[in-house]
């Protein structure tokens, strides 16, 4: 450095001012367009560089906008999630419910003596009948039963007839008990109906019983 600004002195010693600025000029010219023409290109490619960023950006948070307006529901950007995770929920319960029910249809034929019905089976399920109506506090108001000869094979044995009365929660009670009778039975017609004066819950209900005789 110390000889560069030596020669500088030595070239601007015999010079006049006017020389002296023409070269200083001169210099800082060359300098000025040395720097534009290296640093000119450098500086365009990061602009563009910079401009592909931004619209990247734009892009981007103009689709997180659209994705968030898409799963917002009244307000609500976690709907989705509190639905989901109900729906799960449901799932769950309806999974045990349908594990409940193959375990009960597992033990049912598991136990196979109650499809051989004969009298005395016959006269067991007329009385579980009444026990029943009468732990769900219904009334029996009339119990009709025929006998149905199948000749010995497997198929429909009995038709019975039911009528009753009680709240409307307990006839339901009621019926659903019948239907999950260690018999294989069949609620194949029923009405529930209130009386003139809309005081009393009427139900008559048909059932059937399957099994084999012997």
């Amino acid at each position: 450095m110390n000889s560069f600004l030596e020669s500088l002195d030595n070239a601007f010693k015999d010079k006049g001012e006017n020389e002296k600025w023409m070269m200083i000029g001169l210099i800082v010219l060359v300098i000025g367009y040395l720097s534009y023409a290296l640093f000119l290109p450098y500086a365009e490619e990061q602009k563009i560089a910079s401009e592909k960023k931004k619209k990247a950006l734009q892009k981007s948070i103009a689709e997180h906008k659209q994705y968030i307006s898409s799963i917002t529901v009244g307000g609500d950007r976690d709907f989705y999630v509190h639905k989901y995770t109900t729906d799960v929920s449901n799932l769950e319960k309806n999974t045990l419910q349908a594990n409940d029910d193959i375990n009960f249809i597992s033990s049912q034929l598991d136990e196979l003596s109650p499809l051989l019905f004969n009298k005395k089976s016959w006269s067991k399920f007329l009385n579980s009948l009444t026990l029943e109506a009468k732990k769900q506090g219904v009334e029996i108001k009339y119990l009709e039963n025929e006998y149905v000869d199948n000749n010995g094979s497997f198929g429909h044995i009995l038709e019975i007839g039911v009528g009753c009365e009680g709240e409307y929660k307990n006839i339901v009670k009621f019926i659903n008990k019948i239907e999950k009778n260690v018999l294989v039975t069949d609620v194949y017609a029923n009405s529930i109906y209130m009386d003139k004066n809309n005081t009393t819950t009427f139900s008559d209900i048909n059932i059937s019983v399957w099994g084999i005789n012997h």
